[in-house]
């Protein structure tokens, strides 16, 4: 079974909304926590992916090489895997183990275009089963949870957007600094009220 790729979306059926007002730029002239990069549980644009097997050592690590379909573990030990993470194309896919889990993420991928990170996914999804709304719901943390943690390391948003995908409302915050740009996707099933946190998306500033 191939990995869920956050980034791969379709927008052919989005409606997107942007709300920037007063409020969030006053909101950010007040709140100034001074951090040096925008991360999420100490993941983020200065982490090093060749240091990942050290901040998770209890988790699942594979590289799936782009356009080949191939899997490469370390545990193959041929030296394939830490080669990768220098020079390959393809995606590195942390899935956490419960002793590794923070900030309730359950996963991390790594975008990687000859060994110079892409992007950054960190998933909130846990493992669970059934269509029902609310156990949709179930399998994710709520997005105040989550975004009260950005928001308390780097203050408010930039901005907020939104756009409805497939029975969805996606609720689309973004902070934006000299480095990189972090976005928090949280949804909303139509005609309910639960807001769950989907995931987040770190993309360093291209150079």
């Amino acid at each position: 079974m191939l990995p869920f790729f956050p980034f791969l979306r379709s927008s052919s059926r989005s409606v997107v909304r942007s709300v920037v007002g007063p409020a969030a730029i006053l909101g950010a002239l007040a709140f100034s926590p001074v951090v040096s990069a925008l991360d999420y549980a100490g993941v983020g644009p200065t982490t090093d992916p060749g240091g990942l097997r050290e901040q998770f050592p209890a988790s699942r690590h594979e590289f799936w090489q782009r356009g080949t379909g191939t899997i490469v573990r370390p545990e193959d030990d041929d030296g394939r895997f830490e080669s990768m993470l220098k020079e390959g194309d393809g995606l590195y896919i942390v899935k956490l183990s419960p002793d590794d889990t923070r900030g309730d993420m359950t996963a991390v991928s790594v975008s990687l275009d000859h060994g110079r990170v892409r992007r950054w996914i960190l998933s909130f999804e846990r493992p669970g089963a059934g269509t029902k709304p609310e156990q949709i719901e179930a399998r994710y943390p709520g997005c105040k949870r989550v975004l009260d943690t950005i928001a308390e390391r780097h203050g408010p948003p930039r901005d907020f957007t939104t756009r409805i995908e497939d029975g969805m409302q996606h609720r689309l915050r973004t902070w934006v600094d000299a480095e990189s740009t972090l976005r928090l996707d949280c949804g909303k099933l139509l005609k309910r009220n639960p807001i769950f946190a989907i995931d987040i998306e770190i993309t360093p500033t291209s150079k």
